[in-house]
């Protein structure tokens, strides 16, 4: 289905721009429209930092509707400059907060959820400035990385639970085994008192 609507807007978006070549040359040149892509190959690194920094770029986040409907169906992904910002840019910014933070409190969510929601903010933003999708396997691979690196010894602290002793399981146990045989009887004397 979801072909098949991509389809219909590919045919009506062809029937627009044919429309608009229909024009004369006289027209053309005074009625010009064009789109400005920023192409993320010729961005250096202080010029994508700008744009990671500014709010320019939306981000689409899972819980909002327009998460399946991404609008790169045909820009190519960059992935060899996603693994360079995301590392040297997000990666390092991240990598400072922790440090201030101290390796003490790398296992207390309340101190790390900040710092991890900056960089999963950048990484998304990252994401859309290089024409991908997110999430993606390169993302999830990098967050991967932060996690074996930063959060491999917080280990969820759950409650042990110990056997009961075993006069308690002896007891529990014999009583209603015991009380099977009472009953038994009680239900065969019930009967013969009615016959």
């Amino acid at each position: 289905m979801i072909v098949s609507l991509i389809l219909v807007f590919l045919i009506t978006g062809v029937k627009e721009s044919q429309q608009t070549n229909t024009t004369d040359v006289t027209q053309v040149e005074t009625n010009q429209t064009s789109t400005l892509f920023t192409d993320a190959s010729n961005l250096s690194v202080s010029e994508m930092e700008v744009k990671l920094q500014d709010n320019e770029t939306s981000v689409i986040t899972e819980d909002e509707d327009a998460f399946m409907e991404q609008p790169f169906t045909t820009k190519h992904c960059q992935y060899d400059l996603l693994l360079l910002y995301s590392h040297d840019y997000c990666g390092q910014h991240f990598h400072q907060q922790m440090l201030e933070l101290g390796s003490d409190k790398w296992c207390h969510l309340d101190s790390v959820t900040r710092a991890y929601s900056d960089v999963t903010t950048c990484v998304e933003r990252l994401t859309v400035l290089v024409d991908c999708f997110y999430p993606n396997t390169y993302t999830q691979e990098f967050f991967l990385s932060v996690h074996a690196h930063y959060f491999q010894n917080c280990v969820k602290d759950e409650l042990v639970f110990e056997d009961a002793p075993h006069w308690v399981m002896t007891v529990l146990t014999l009583i209603p085994v015991s009380l099977i045989p009472i009953l038994v009887y009680l239900v065969i004397w019930k009967s013969k008192v009615q016959e």
